[in-house]
């Protein structure tokens, strides 16, 4: 029986996973030896099955023929692959966490991570830039990805700017589940955000009574 290669058990791989979907290097360890891997990577890669997003970091060939160009790169994903890769904790940071949740429309060229890694910045194939800025992220350390991403927005608006847009906009993506779940994990946090935590649930319940 004939042993299947490094590059094919490379390309069976992706064809299980979402095209949008990042990978490091090391995703593919279990398929070979580093080298194996580095020039089955690059032959996909010439042969337009894979595009190069970042040194060491890939993704499916994902074309729109609607507007006749591939389909960028989500650097959401990209940021979370890279910390995953060096084992870093990370969370949206500033206007990276007011667009993650809608809370802005400002288009980026510089996405921003408060991380527990050294500062660095890691510039995208197209242009983009990630920048990861250390920070002791004790507060977040406990909190899921998005629950992370709600306390960096709301941090990043101060009090004085969390109006009832604002709320409707946060009440979209969380529910009043997500939010009691969230209330319990920031109790040690600043004051005024547990009682915005508190006030989003409440206006949550009113909007369910007032159906």
């Amino acid at each position: 029986m004939k042993e299947i290669s490094t590059r094919e058990k490379i390309s069976n791989y992706i064809k299980r996973n979402p095209k949008s979907r990042i990978y490091s290097i090391s995703d593919f360890s279990r398929f070979g030896t580093y080298d194996s891997v580095r020039k089955a990577l690059s032959r996909l890669e010439i042969e337009g099955r894979l595009i190069r997003v970042s040194r060491g970091f890939y993704k499916s060939q994902e074309f729109n023929i609607l507007v006749n160009e591939e389909v960028a790169s989500d650097p959401d994903q990209f940021a979370r692959a890279y910390a995953e890769s060096y084992g870093w904790k990370i969370a949206p940071h500033k206007e990276t966490a007011l667009n993650m949740l809608g809370l802005s429309t400002q288009v980026q060229n510089v996405f921003q991570y408060v991380s527990d890694g050294p500062y660095r910045t890691v510039s995208l194939n197209d242009g983009r830039k990630i920048e990861f800025r250390h920070r002791t992220i004790r507060e977040i350390s406990k909190l899921s990805y998005k629950e992370a991403a709600l306390l960096e927005a709301l941090k990043t608006l101060g009090k004085e700017r969390i109006s009832p847009d604002v709320r409707s906009r946060i009440l979209r993506r969380f529910s009043k589940k997500e939010l009691e779940a969230l209330r319990k994990r920031v109790q040690k946090s600043r004051k005024w955000i547990y009682e915005e935590i508190c006030r989003l649930i409440e206006r949550s319940e009113n909007s369910v009574s007032h159906r």
